[in-house]
């Protein structure tokens, strides 16, 4: 991808580096501040290991949660339990191989090179998030304010924590952006990439499938190009194959999701508010899910059906999974939402977003570096 400005003039990089300096220093000062006792929002989570962890070690503070399950591929690769409980078969391959790369100019700190990774592909998805709207949305969107209600997103944290978050919104956002420059080679490379990141990658085969439809009558020997879709499905059914060669089961990624209370089914022990911690949490997922339905509606309504599918299939199938934890992340990665933002006009809305949107984010990015859920 070729910038036309200088990688320091560009405006989108200018404002991710500020971000990242800004929120990283208030992660670390939020993380020594006060001295906390363990979350209790879920009966599941022991306090012995969840407890708060002080330290003036920034490069921990990235590492939370599912982080540990990814430095454990990086260190161990792949491992099966013998009863098929909680294991590390469930994460996609991408984000542990660019970390694995990446450890080995950091001297095998592996938390650091996690880090890296992420620091890098959030300023990445800046710049492509900006390119994307100035070119496709000129005129009814603000690009750079789109990249700024990313970086303020309520949970925008993770996009430099050792999870996939920013290696995932880069490779969806080049994904459709080359979809619409009409390079169905490069959608379909960048599509195969996010379909080997994390299990929603393939959902992005449906919505650009949406898309080539409605651009036969204008374009149909353009879209006769565009074989090279059927990359994005191919890219989960390389790790599923992966399970069936190694342990005999295509099928073994639900078997596992399963015991992660992610089932397909409802999972009754996530709605029992045994405290007010389990309550708060639960308004907060209810809340980031009727924005998404919302603003997945608001794309239908304006004929942007690409968007609105990826977001509705996107948010379908979080919710189908039997819980809505976590839903706060995966709503995250849906990049229409900014795009929607950037073009409000009303000043009061735009306002109430930003403040929002800017109190909830320094309330998970407390949360997130203090062993706290932040989704």
């Amino acid at each position: 991808m070729i910038m036309r400005t200088s990688f320091f003039k560009n405006r989108a990089v200018i404002l991710a580096l500020l971000w990242f300096v800004l929120v990283n220093v208030i992660g670390l000062v939020a993380n020594n501040r006060v001295d906390l006792d363990a979350d209790t929002a879920y009966s599941w989570m022991p306090v012995e290991k969840y407890d708060q962890d002080q330290s003036w070690y920034i490069v921990d503070l990235h590492a939370r949660w599912d982080s540990n399950w990814y430095v454990d591929i990086v260190k161990n690769g792949y491992q099966r339990k013998a009863d098929d409980t909680l294991s590390n078969l469930v994460f996609f391959p991408l984000y542990p191989f660019l970390v694995k790369v990446v450890s080995f100019f950091t001297q095998g700190h592996i938390e650091l090179a996690g880090w890296i990774v992420s620091g890098t592909f959030m300023i990445l998805s800046c710049m492509i998030l900006l390119k994307l709207v100035k070119e496709f949305h000129q005129g009814i969107a603000e690009p750079l304010y789109a990249v700024f209600l990313l970086l303020i997103f309520p949970t925008a944290f993770f996009l430099n924590a050792v999870y996939t978050e920013s290696l995932f919104l880069f490779l969806s956002l080049s994904t459709f952006y080359w979809a619409f420059r009409r390079n169905y080679v490069l959608v379909g490379i960048f599509g195969f990439l996010a379909a080997i990141t994390r299990v929603t990658g393939v959902l992005l085969f449906v919505p650009l499938v949406i898309h080539m439809w409605m651009l036969w009558r204008t374009d149909g020997e353009s879209v006769k190009k565009a074989w090279a879709l059927v990359l994005i499905p191919c890219g989960t059914a390389v790790f599923f194959l992966y399970h069936w060669i190694f342990y005999g089961d295509p099928l073994l990624f639900f078997t596992i999701e399963s015991a992660w209370g992610r089932s397909f089914a409802v999972n009754k022990d996530h709605f029992i508010f045994l405290t007010h911690a389990s309550r708060a949490n639960f308004f907060l997922d209810v809340s980031y899910l009727v924005f998404g339905l919302g603003v997945a509606a608001y794309l239908m309504r304006i004929k942007q059906y690409a968007y609105s599918v990826y977001m509705f299939s996107t948010i379908g199938v979080a919710v189908a999974s039997g819980t809505l934890m976590s839903i706060g992340r995966y709503i995250l990665v849906l990049f229409p939402i900014y795009i929607v933002g950037a073009m409000i006009k009303n000043d009061v809305i735009r306002y109430v977003w930003i403040l929002t949107s800017t109190m909830l984010m320094a309330l998970n990015t407390y949360l997130f570096v203090n062993w706290y859920w932040a989704g």
